[in-house]
């Protein structure tokens, strides 16, 4: 599967929990707003090729179609909650956290609920450009999702996973915010990434001014060209990045300076479906340079082995292993 098309998956000899990896896949793809008529097709295809996919399908509707619902509202209240801040009982807080956890039971990953309560998202290796109502552009990288409200008084973006890019149209009437972890970002007109993984937030300022703050404390300012991390209302000290290689994902690229192999795959399996395992722990520190082609894995994997004298072996379409040739 290349993941920078639209292609979805079809196996020759699947199992159960490919099959419905497959399904889910098709199930997101087909609501999506790009979605074509020959995708319609060869979903419809891909339906008929036998009884498992069919049973697979049903298994997929069953689960998230029952989830739509309560996802729905989750979201709503999460928007009214931005809208108009209200005190918030006890009993409302048991409420919302025993619905969040009947999803995250129901579901068992946390990537589905962030894409049923967000108001736009991307699966694995997809990105996705977004003009909002204020003439705001933004562009979701891989795995990611996000809420928008634009009230009068204010416009305001949720990240709950992954990261964005943020082209804000100025309008000193309405500040910009972006709520990620604990923190928050706010602007007037600028450009700048917002990045959340593993509790931690990274923001990147590509031009404009850009104030962080981390949820307490004060916050700071950030110029064109400067980062800051923060977590657990924590913020780290300000440091310099290079542009180039920090937003190379807009133009589905991946730049890496005599970073280790370990980091790169990491890297590699945001956007790729399933898994790229490296065997050998000597393995791990192996420094990578290279400018590498987000939608062309095989390429990619040819590179690393060459350079490093690695072997690639692919068991599924879902994992691959990559150890000493």
């Amino acid at each position: 599967m290349n993941p920078g098309t639209t292609d979805i998956p079809m196996s020759e000899t699947p199992d159960s929990e490919q099959l419905f990896a497959e399904a889910t896949a098709w199930y997101y793809r087909l609501q999506a707003d790009d979605v074509t008529p020959e995708e319609q097709a060869a979903f419809a295809a891909w339906k008929a090729t036998g009884v498992a996919q069919a049973q697979a399908w049903d298994e997929v509707i069953l689960l998230l179609g029952a989830l739509q619902a309560p996802a729905a509202r989750l979201r709503e209240q999460q928007r009214q909650q931005w809208r108009k801040p209200a005190r918030r009982t006890w009993r409302k807080v048991a409420q919302g956290v025993a619905a969040a956890l009947l999803l995250g039971l129901l579901i068992g990953q946390t990537p589905f609920i962030d894409r049923w309560r967000a108001d736009y998202a991307t699966a694995t290796g997809e990105s996705r450009s977004i003009r909002l109502d204020d003439g705001s552009q933004l562009q979701l990288n891989t795995d990611t999702a996000i809420q928008v409200v634009l009230a009068q008084g204010e416009r305001r973006v949720r990240l709950l996973r992954g990261e964005a890019w943020f082209d804000v149209a100025r309008d000193p009437a309405r500040p910009f915010v972006v709520n990620a972890g604990d923190g928050w970002v706010r602007v007037v007109g600028t450009r700048f990434s917002v990045a959340s993984d593993a509790g931690q937030t990274r923001v990147k300022v590509a031009q404009g001014k850009v104030e962080v703050n981390a949820g307490s404390g004060l916050g700071v300012f950030l110029e064109p060209g400067q980062a800051v991390e923060y977590a657990a209302g924590s913020l780290d000290a300000l440091h310099p990045f290079d542009p180039a290689g920090a937003f190379a994902w807009r133009q589905r690229q991946l730049v890496f300076s005599q970073q280790p192999l370990a980091e790169v795959v990491a890297e590699l399996n945001r956007y790729w479906p399933g898994q790229t395992v490296l065997l050998g722990d000597g393995l791990r520190q192996r420094k990578v340079s290279g400018v590498f082609e987000i939608d062309k894995p095989d390429a990619v994997l040819k590179a690393l082995t060459h350079t490093l004298g690695l072997r690639a072996e692919q068991y599924t379409p879902y994992l691959r292993i990559l150890r000493e040739g």
